[in-house]
């Protein structure tokens, strides 16, 4: 027979689980994030300066390497650590790579929708959808850095309505430093220093 939480226990349950996750955010989240929005803001200046000189659109498609660089990073980096073998993920961690999973397949069909209709807003709905999605892992396991910096991504991504043209990719290459690599500097420091005081 399952046992019954009374309001107490509930509440020390959900802290706890929100403890936990934030801990497993912490030790394994910064590495990513840093690869990720480094590697947005290097393809983003990459773009600007090959468009800048030579006027041609097609170089657009660079912006194509950012997942595969990334990946091809993050898996170099990663080879031989054993920072997740053995660890579980708790089912708030299993929520939030479950939202980022479908916030990146929002990003490929607005990248996509991009290539199709030159129209399209791509820089605007991409920066919010990165935003909303480090503001919503903040809120979800209570640190303030991914909500602050989320929400500053939110409010820079209404700035591509007016800001057009090359002037944009700069504006990207911004928006994605302060919205991934910002936080994930702050959350290393974080994680490096609850790793100092448990030694």
């Amino acid at each position: 027979m399952e046992k019954v939480l009374n309001e107490k226990e509930s509440l020390e349950l959900i802290t706890r689980m929100i403890e936990n996750t934030r801990k497993g955010i912490e030790k394994n989240a910064a590495r990513p994030m840093l690869i990720f929005g480094y590697v947005s803001v290097l393809v983003a200046l990459v773009v600007w300066i090959v468009i800048r000189q030579t006027h041609e659109p097609l170089y657009n498609f660079l912006w194509m390497s950012i997942p595969v660089l990334g990946w091809i990073i993050y898996g170099i980096m990663e080879r031989g650590t054993t920072r997740t073998k053995g660890a579980s993920q708790s089912h708030m961690g299993k929520i939030i790579t479950r939202i980022w999973i479908l916030l990146a397949v929002a990003m490929f069909l607005c990248a996509a929708a991009a290539f199709i209709d030159y129209g399209f807003p791509a820089t605007f709905v991409i920066t919010l959808l990165v935003g909303v999605g480090v503001s919503t892992t903040g809120i979800m396991v209570l640190y303030k850095p991914f909500i602050v910096c989320g929400l500053i991504g939110i409010l820079l991504s209404f700035t591509f309505l007016w800001v057009g043209g090359i002037n944009a990719i700069l504006l990207i290459a911004t928006a994605f430093a302060i919205i991934m690599v910002v936080p994930a500097h702050i959350l290393q420091y974080a994680a490096n220093k609850q790793l100092r005081s448990n030694v």
